[in-house]
């Protein structure tokens, strides 16, 4: 008898753990859905968010929000700028409610405009996927990106116009971003793009002589100073309008932990410090590691930054010193007053970044 009763009661508890779940998840689904639907909702001047449809399943374990044909468009001062894809989908499991994973698997297609003119950029991949953490205020806390077989696609922004002329393709393209645990208001960000071949046509004409061939790109930075709200108004009078402007004036600085570049015959690594100076052009040094300057030098006479008479005693100078260290050239890089030096050499012009 008490075997029995031990059965049914056995019986019950599962079937009430059963239904607080299927109740839970019912719950959550709104919930995400509900979210969703507001944020579309939600359109004004500035921002307007759309999609086609909204499908969510997964259950019982997970959440799974599959939205067709997702459109954004960002308006503001003389820039346009507009996102939208076939689809896209999401999976976060109920019992890690702060961590999202995205396939993102489809082709996006991005506007821009600026003063009425605009161009589209398409990008293309074998396999997309994007890991989004949260902390328990909903700030971002990490954010990872990882494509496969990217190709990049540009040109100007024709109705109806699906293909594009191919601009780029690489084996692989990664980037990451963490709320820095060491400082409150910093930043650690890192991109890493590997085989890149760039099509014929696509660089600037001074930079023709370069290869087409990335190697190898990979930077990880810190950024400090990072505004928690980039939309806030700034405090006090007078204080710059652009949330770069305001980075700039919190006294942000961009820490190069490693930048490494392997591009043809040229490979560069550095490690420095930069910000932005009064009229917004980069500012800073760093210290590199440099392998066929003569290329960078190539550049900086095709774009009339330096005379040919100047480089050919620049070749001089700095032949000397990769000579001394095995065909390395080991200099300083500073970047001030809008010039780019290697060494004592002036290289290139730097010109102020935009602020809207």
């Amino acid at each position: 008898m008490w075997g029995a009763m031990r059965y049914y009661i056995l019986i019950g508890v599962v079937a009430a753990v059963a239904a607080a779940w299927t109740g839970a998840w019912f719950f959550i689904a709104g919930q995400v859905r509900g979210e969703i639907q507001a944020g579309a909702n939600q359109g004004t001047a500035a921002r307007e968010l759309t999609y086609r449809a909204l499908r969510i399943g997964g259950f019982p374990f997970r959440i799974k929000v599959e939205v067709s044909r997702p459109r954004l468009a960002l308006r503001g001062g003389r820039m346009d700028f507009r996102w939208e894809a076939d689809k896209i989908s999401a999976v976060r499991h109920l019992w890690q409610p702060r961590h999202v994973v995205l396939d993102l698997t489809t082709q996006h297609r991005f506007k821009a405009a600026q003063d009425g003119s605009w161009r589209e950029l398409t990008l293309d991949s074998r396999q997309a996927m994007a890991s989004v953490e949260t902390g328990a205020d909903g700030r971002l806390q990490r954010l990872s990106l990882d494509i496969k077989e990217v190709r990049f696609g540009l040109g100007a922004a024709t109705a109806g116009q699906r293909v594009l002329p191919e601009a780029a393709r690489g084996r692989r393209l990664q980037f990451h971003a963490r709320m820095s645990p060491d400082e409150a208001e910093s930043i650690d960000l890192a991109l890493r793009g590997d085989g890149f071949e760039i099509a014929n046509g696509v660089l600037p004409a001074h930079m023709a002589t370069m290869a087409p061939m990335i190697g190898l790109f990979d930077l990880q930075t810190t950024v400090t100073g990072w505004p928690r709200n980039w939309s806030a108004s700034p405090p006090g009078e007078g204080a710059s309008p652009s949330p770069l402007a305001r980075w700039r004036d919190g006294g942000g600085t961009l820490e190069i932990r490693t930048f490494h570049l392997l591009w043809g015959k040229v490979e560069i690594t550095a490690t420095g410090s930069l910000a932005l100076d009064h009229r917004m052009r980069p500012i800073g040094a760093l210290t590199a590691r440099i392998k066929g300057h003569n290329a960078l030098l190539d550049i900086a006479v095709a774009s009339k930054t330096m005379s040919k008479n100047s480089a050919f005693a620049a070749r001089a100078v700095l032949g000397l010193l990769a000579a001394a260290g095995g065909g390395i050239l080991s200099v300083p890089v500073r970047l001030q007053d809008g010039q780019l030096y290697l060494g004592p050499i002036a290289v290139a012009k730097l010109a102020p970044l935009a602020l809207n």
